[in-house]
């Protein structure tokens, strides 16, 4: 009997000493490599964004995608050290393209909602606007939302266009929703007559009326909204750099600098 509890005390010490040094171990986890090194490693930071001028669209002559949105994913790409890569989609397609991996950043004069912050997480804004009333010069009989009702309404797919639309109406104003997977597309067809009105953001109209004279804006902003860069959920490495390069931008002055270059076109 002595024998084989010497056995087993022996066993059982051999058994303890395997768990301790396979505890020791698993208090080691694996190296957890950097965002940004993955970033890195993979060459190339990718951009998801839409066609939203002067935001991002294409250059007339080059048809290279250049704006606002594609400047500042650029200084994004030059402070991590990589070439940036842009990937053209339509509006609705942008938070599933990040959700999946398939893109690293959003670009896309993106408004900051409570529904998006559910999904993605968002750096710091860097453009503040609001949704506006559109409609044409020779339409004085539209001068505010109230003046809607019987009325078609052009807005963007999935955009805060289309939410404010929607809100307008449930307010009890009675008028069409038509919706459009690009903005330019119902500012088109309103000033062909197919449209009373639009809704639209003030930035993107200002700078669409200044090649279509005869659309005008009616009244002040509505709503007020922050313009964000969206990352994948958890992505707080990459959210933090975005963040870092927009403060710096801001206190450069290159932040006014693109103001003026995309948006109001003084030099």
């Amino acid at each position: 009997m002595r024998k084989y509890g010497k056995m087993i005390g022996v066993l059982l010490l051999m058994m303890l000493a395997l768990g301790v040094l396979a505890g020791c171990g698993s208090d080691k986890p694996a190296a957890q490599k950097s965002r940004i090194d993955e970033i890195k490693q993979k060459g190339k930071l990718i951009l998801a964004t839409g066609n939203y001028r002067p935001f991002e669209y294409h250059d007339e002559k080059t048809n290279k995608i250049i704006g606002y949105d594609i400047d500042v994913a650029e200084a994004v790409a030059k402070k991590i050290g990589v070439p940036l890569e842009v990937q053209e989609m339509q509006f609705t397609s942008l938070i599933p393209t990040l959700q999946n991996g398939q893109a690293d950043l959003v670009i896309a004069a993106m408004y900051i909602t409570d529904q998006r912050r559910e999904v993605v997480d968002f750096a710091e804004p860097y453009m503040d606007t609001g949704m506006v009333l559109v409609t044409m010069k020779n339409k004085t009989a539209i001068n505010s939302v109230n003046d809607l009702a019987g009325k078609v309404v052009g807005v963007k797919t999935g955009a805060t266009s289309e939410k404010v639309a929607q809100d307008i109406k449930a307010k009890g104003i009675d008028f069409e929703i038509k919706s459009y997977k690009e903005t330019v597309d119902y500012l088109l067809d309103m000033e062909n007559g197919r449209l009373d009105a639009s809704i639209n953001d003030l930035l993107n109209q200002l700078e669409y009326n200044k090649t279509h004279p005869d659309v005008r804006i009616v009244g002040e902003p509505f709503t007020k909204a922050s313009l964000g860069i969206a990352a994948k959920k958890g992505d707080k490495e990459l959210v933090d750099l975005v963040n870092t390069v927009l403060k710096e931008m801001k206190q450069s002055g290159e932040t006014d600098k693109l103001y003026k270059k995309w948006l109001t076109g003084e030099k």
